[in-house]
């Protein structure tokens, strides 16, 4: 028997009442975006209406995110509670004043350097909403399986879209108005908004490639979390086809760090489980895979040893080695790609004194960075951009060793925190949960080196949502133990 439009709209009335009586609702808010993000390209492909209407959905979640961290703000203050609540925010607080002091003291513009620093500390605003809430333990199964599922959506998608015709590919291709990569949106062109799969790459539902893989590694922990926590034989054989297809999808946005950090996952994990002896196997297994792909290369393959535009072009003869060998090549730490680009932002910083960094707005900082380095001033000039995209030294630029002192110590804070979840809880959710955060924090942290991961829209949301969650139930943990101390305390007092 169907069900009516009529009915299904008075149940999700109902549900909604049911929630906010329950004091769920923001959960739910902040769940539905999570599902949002990552088809929030598509959605907007084919949403209808003029350039300011797309640019106003496009931001809509973030004001919707806002409004509820100033709700949190007002039900503390009303309610008389302290508005500190965990070990991160006075950090927080003081890498944003940092921030605003040197936009300041460089005199530089303030409308480029705050646009700059709301792309790193927009999704701030998760973390502190997620760290208020009572979430269960089944909500936080809910959240990891949420994070799966859509990550499975983008890997089978993914493949299907490497072998599928142009024809299908088009339908995923974002609008050319506001791509956004990470900053703010804009309006540029760009093969994606062109309609091309850049370099013969796919992208799921995302802007771009570094969206993509991005948001995959994400979803592939919690992927290889949630297989080594389910070991019966019919959970391991679908988990074993998820992992392939998603180390595929890797493979198919062309990006060569993902497909690194890809192996690195599941040793990281295991090692966090404790589980050594699988760790071994698994290292012997890649080695084993490294000798049979280096044997297919040398006789299987007539390849070119170089690669057009340092990129893999689809249709194209592929020498993974030599794909990969670039990456420790004296020729690429040389001409302006990322290698250059973290010695360069040494040279500049470090080497001339400026350790409080030259402006948190981009171009000037740039400017300056050039003048710092007369000998590279016109490659760094040339190669302004690229300087975005390799976030450590971006934060070295923009805001010096004590803004980078700040945001690490903020996540070895949160990655200590994980770790206490793994050491002392006792519920599979908890462990699950810190396993992940943990392995997450690791990545993030040595795939900063390469890409601005931390500015990466999707990724940076996960992050901090799990990192709220993390943060959320240690505090309960906490608040129990501290709760039974006292009783203990006044039973012997007693």
């Amino acid at each position: 028997m169907s069900t009516k439009p009529s009915e299904i709209f008075w149940r999700i009335i109902d549900w909604y009442q049911i929630a906010k009586l329950r004091g769920e609702r923001t959960f739910w808010i902040v769940w539905a975006i999570a599902i949002y993000l990552p088809f929030e390209e598509v959605i907007l492909r084919w949403t209808p209406g003029p350039s300011i209407f797309i640019l106003f959905i496009r931001f809509l979640h973030e004001f919707i995110l806002y409004f509820l961290w100033i709700r949190v703000f007002y039900k503390r203050l009303v309610s008389g509670d302290r508005l500190i609540k965990s070990s991160i925010e006075l950090a927080f607080i003081c890498f944003v004043l940092w921030a605003l002091a040197l936009l300041v003291v460089n005199q530089t513009s303030i409308f480029a350097g705050l646009d700059n620093l709301r792309t790193l500390i927009r999704y701030f605003a998760v973390y502190y909403i997620v760290v208020d809430l009572k979430i269960s333990r089944k909500k936080i199964n809910l959240l990891l399986k949420t994070i799966l599922i859509l990550g499975l959506i983008q890997g089978y998608l993914v493949t299907i879209q490497y072998f599928a015709p142009a024809g299908f590919n088009n339908l995923f291709v974002p609008q050319t108005i506001n791509l956004e990569a990470g900053g703010v949106a804009i309006k540029k062109g760009s093969e994606v908004g062109a309609g091309i799969l850049k370099s013969g790459a796919v992208n799921g539902t995302f802007a771009n490639t570094a969206n993509t893989s991005a948001f995959l590694l994400v979803c592939f922990i919690v992927l290889v979390v949630l297989a080594l926590k389910n070991t019966t034989n019919s959970f391991l054989s679908i988990s074993l086809l998820n992992f392939l297809i998603m180390y595929f999808a890797f493979f198919a946005t062309y990006k060569r760090i993902a497909l690194l950090f890809g192996l690195m996952i599941p040793v990281i994990i295991l090692f966090l489980f404790r589980k050594k002896l699988l760790v071994s196997k698994i290292i012997w297994f890649y080695s084993f895979g490294f000798f049979i792909l280096l044997f297919c290369s040398l006789f299987f393959l007539n390849v070119d040893s170089s690669i057009d535009s340092w990129s893999i072009r689809k249709g194209a003869d592929l020498n993974p080695i030599a794909y990969f060998e670039q990456l420790f090549s004296a020729e690429y730490w040389e001409r302006g790609t990322r290698q250059w680009i973290i010695k360069t932002a040494f040279k500049g910083i470090i080497g001339t004194g400026n350790w409080f960094g030259l402006s948190p707005a981009p171009h000037e900082a740039i400017q300056n960075l050039a003048e710092l380095v007369p000998r590279q001033k016109s490659l760094i000039l040339e190669r302004e951009f690229w300087f975005e995209d390799v976030y450590w030294s971006s934060m070295l630029i923009y805001y010096g060793i004590p803004g980078i002192a700040l945001l690490g110590y903020i996540l070895q804070r949160l990655y200590k925190t994980s770790r206490w979840l793994i050491d002392y809880c006792l519920e599979s959710q908890s462990r699950n949960l810190g396993i992940a955060f943990c392995t997450l924090t690791i990545i993030a942290i040595f795939y900063g080196f390469v890409e601005r991961i931390f500015e990466i829209k999707c990724f940076s949301f996960y992050l901090w949502l799990l990192a709220g969650t993390v943060v959320n139930i240690y505090t309960d943990y906490y608040q129990e133990s501290s709760r039974v101390v006292n009783k203990f305390n006044n039973f012997s007092e007693n």
